[in-house]
């Protein structure tokens, strides 16, 4: 058997990024040895975004073994002690560029090189290191953001010569999440983003069109450019019970942020959902918009101050299994997406599981991928974000054709999008990849 020595800050039993364990489950199946070199979180690391679920550390294949290294933040934890918190994830101290002082861009400047995750560096190369000494493995694999964990990849990948492949789930210059505190940054970074991007033996991403803008900006001879989009796990599906509402029920299930740069993730559902039940009072006891995940407690809050507690349900994040069973029992499964022209690319990794699922998506979103491919692969429909209008519109015809048994979802495109987005099938891509580095 070949080995893999997969690099990935967040793995279970933390499902923040549920995609790499996933991929690692099936190429264990297919036959690869797999080990995960992971972070788990100690001082000072920011675990809001963080949560447990032992069932997928318990799904992954016998030949796939973890390894976990105590990863500090000092910096972060020492501000924290400083302001008078006591844990480091208990308080929502992330800031907007506007309310940072120009002090604190140029220490975030000097400081967070890659990224604000820089402190998992040193342990991701040291750690590597020492598994490769005692592992011996064939290939390196790193699954980011952040982009911290491809940098240690090619630290790794220089200092051992083990062929690697780079798995960029999300670009680092053209992420919406990046931010140049300071305009010079951008500049050290783009070499950083040149260094990575040209040492690696193979580059994949989950769009096609980050993996041709990343192709067109940094390929050299040899190199090997695809891409393996983010997908869905065919055995939960197979295993979850449906949830059916006593209501029509339109569900978002993941993050709703308060704190983007482009305003407050969810409103735009929120606004469409209430100007909805305005034209429609009919309707206020006959539908529900549940919102499942890490939402922030304003949104709790706003609901209450709109009078929509009879009519809007707010969740804590549930296990992967439940929450495939609330998708397969709803009406209408949403997609948010800010607007934002860093993410004309993006399709969102939840699209995936919400075609497999089988029920009418409203994607809330720019003009951008996952627009296209809901209306390429009739999945639902879209409305603007920022627009209530559309919203409140999208919500009244899709209630009126699913509840007449007539919206005219799915059809050959969305099965053919589905069969090639299983897990199973994604990690069969892969294993095309390492065999051909590998032969």
């Amino acid at each position: 058997m070949r080995r893999i020595l997969l690099i990935v800050k967040n793995f279970p039993p933390f499902r923040t990024e549920p995609n790499t364990a996933n991929l690692a489950k099936y190429l264990g199946r297919q036959g690869w040895e797999i080990d995960v070199h992971c972070s788990r979180p100690g001082w000072g690391v920011d675990t809001r975004g963080l949560t447990r679920d032992e069932a997928q550390l318990d799904a992954l294949h016998p030949g796939t073994t973890v390894f976990p290294v105590n990863t500090v933040n000092p910096v972060r934890g020492l501000g924290l002690l400083l302001k008078g918190r006591g844990k480091a994830g208990s308080s929502d101290d992330r800031l907007s560029r506007r309310h940072v002082s120009p002090l604190g861009r140029l220490f975030r400047s000097l400081l967070h090189v890659p990224d604000s995750e820089y402190y998992w560096l040193f342990p991701a190369v040291a750690g590597g290191l020492r598994l490769i000494d005692e592992r011996r493995p064939d290939l390196l694999f790193t699954s980011g953001p952040p982009f911290t964990t491809h940098l240690a990849g090619w630290k790794l990948k220089k200092l051992t010569g083990i062929p690697w492949v780079c798995h960029s789930r999300d670009l680092f210059l053209e992420n919406p999440l990046y931010t140049p505190w300071l305009p010079w940054r951008r500049g050290l970074d783009r070499v950083l983003e040149r260094l990575v991007m040209r040492s690696a033996d193979a580059v994949t991403t989950v769009y096609p069109e980050a993996t041709e803008l990343l192709r067109r900006r940094y390929a050299r001879e040899g190199q090997i450019y695809r891409t393996v989009r983010n997908g869905y796990d065919e055995e939960v599906f197979g295993v979850a019970e449906p949830v059916v509402p006593d209501r029509f029920t339109v569900l978002y299930g993941g993050r709703l942020a308060a704190d983007d740069a482009d305003g407050r993730t969810g409103w735009s559902l929120l606004d469409g959902f209430e100007l909805w039940l305005k034209r429609r009072p009919g309707l206020r006891t006959a539908v529900r918009l549940k919102l499942v995940g890490n939402i922030h407690p304003i949104y709790g809050e706003e609901v209450a101050r709109r009078g929509l507690d009879d009519a809007v349900e707010i969740l804590p994040p549930v296990p992967l299994k439940e929450m495939v069973g609330l998708e397969l029992g709803a009406d209408v499964l949403v997609i948010i997406l800010e607007d934002s022209p860093k993410n004309w690319f993006t399709a969102g990794g939840k699209i995936y599981e919400s075609a497999r699922a089988g029920r009418p998506i409203l994607g809330v979103l720019p003009e951008n991928a996952a627009a296209r491919l809901i209306r390429q692969k009739n999945l639902g429909l879209v409305a603007r974000y920022g627009s209530a209008e559309q919203v409140a519109a999208a919500l009244d015809a899709l209630h009126a054709g699913i509840e007449s048994g007539g919206f005219p979802y799915g059809g050959p495109e969305r099965d053919a999008f589905v069969r090639e987005t299983s897990f199973e099938r994604l990690a069969a891509r892969f294993t095309e990849i390492f065999e051909k580095l590998l032969s």
